[in-house]
């Protein structure tokens, strides 16, 4: 006799962490399978919004490995440093935000159990796992990543489109940690359709590499060479190789009873690689969807409120990466440009606003720009600074 249950999530991530805490909530009988036992790693960035952690009634205080004040981004010789909002950026380790979250969901969690098949009637869906156990379940959430078995299983996301990314947690001297302490820098110019990234964490730095298209062994490469002018030795260091579901375009992600969520539905954010954010914001909407009676409108309502904007995403990308300096010299140094940046990782906008706001504010900001120049010709860089700081604080 199979076991029974009203949602069965496979994946204990972000994505299935979040759907597995809000269908406990709305008291579902609820399964989480996760292949590894936890905590386990996962090779990625860990920036997380504060704000988007404020939709849970619980802390993540004991999880967070580092509070952001300011990014960095690089272009060559040419560094950009500009403040943020205390709260915005936070950093993560997944071993131990997705066990943390998991912890608080009110469901069963069988650790060690991978899906091998996955069958939808119209009236349920029975997952099988590898060891020979079957589960049924009223409906499916699939959080198993990038490669999602489930999605291949029932067909879903048959196009999809991946960027490579290694990473590596590296440990480094005092001095160089203290640099990056509560500042992650993005690094551009590298590497064709790509970046390379310095994120701190509480006694280390993740540092990674990610791109479109990569060449054989040019991630790797890429990496070794630039990550010593910062400092950072990866040498004799664990390197992670992971694959990115970039979002490019609308695809199939569910069925009747059956709904990807995160990687598994290629979220990712085509232009920052953010994962954590849509990881969330789609659990929560799968669950919006089943607990309303009409799972059939997930797909509708993860295009509305991710899709739109991610294919905006994909046209910045692609200017970006054209036109590298220019964008860098009039997008990146504007700090207009920043907070509208901030404004979206805090899931308040999307890139429609960006957009809009960073050709808004352009001339204000060249405007801005050349006042402050000509003020440090005439009164000084403490004039020339004032004047900025009191510019892009209003």
């Amino acid at each position: 006799m199979h076991k029974k249950y009203d949602a069965i999530i496979v994946g204990g991530g972000p994505a299935g962490g979040t759907a597995a805490w809000y269908l406990g909530q709305a008291g579902r009988r609820v399964l989480v399978l996760e292949k590894e036992s936890l905590p386990r790693y996962k090779a990625c960035g860990g920036g997380v919004s504060a704000r988007v952690l404020e939709q849970f009634p619980f802390s993540f205080e004991s999880v967070i490995e580092s509070k952001v004040k300011s990014i960095s981004y690089a272009l060559g010789e040419n560094i950009v440093t500009i403040p943020l909002p205390e709260r915005s950026m936070r950093m993560v380790m997944r071993d131990g935000f997705d066990t943390y979250l998991l912890k608080h969901a009110e469901a069963e969690i069988r650790e060690g159990t991978t899906v091998q098949n996955v069958e939808e009637t119209s009236e349920g869906v029975r997952v099988q796992t590898s060891d020979g156990e079957q589960f049924e379940s009223q409906f499916l959430v699939a959080a198993d990543g990038a490669n999602s078995v489930v999605a291949r299983v029932l067909g879903l996301r048959p196009k999809r489109v991946m960027a490579g990314a290694i990473e590596v947690e590296a440990v480094v001297p005092a001095d160089v940690f203290a640099r990056f302490a509560d500042r992650p820098m993005f690094i551009f110019g590298e590497i064709a359709a790509g970046y390379l990234w310095i994120f701190p964490k509480s006694d280390h730095l993740s540092v990674g590499i990610g791109a479109f298209h990569p060449r054989p062994g040019e991630l790797q490469a890429t990496l070794a060479r630039v990550m010593p002018r910062f400092g950072i030795s990866i040498e004799g260091q664990p390197r992670r190789g992971h694959p990115l579901p970039a979002y490019t375009r609308r695809e199939p992600i569910n069925t009747p009873r059956t709904l990807l969520v995160g990687d598994a539905a290629g979220l990712v954010d085509p232009f920052t690689g953010e994962g954590i954010r849509f990881a969330i914001k789609s659990g929560r909407l799968a669950v919006e969807a089943i607990l309303s009676g009409h799972p059939e409108h997930y797909g509708a309502a993860v295009d509305r409120q991710i899709g739109r904007s991610h294919r905006l995403g994909v046209a910045l990308t692609e200017l970006f990466y054209s036109f590298p300096m220019l964008c860098f010299e009039l997008g990146v140094r504007n700090p207009f440009a920043t907070r509208a940046l901030v404004d979206m990782f805090d899931d308040r906008i999307g890139y429609g606003r960006v957009l809009l706001q960073v050709f808004g504010t352009l001339p204000l900001f060249l405007l801005t720009e050349t006042i402050a120049g000509l003020g440090g010709w005439i009164g000084g860089t403490k004039f020339r600074d004032r004047f900025r700081s009191a510019v892009y604080s209003m």
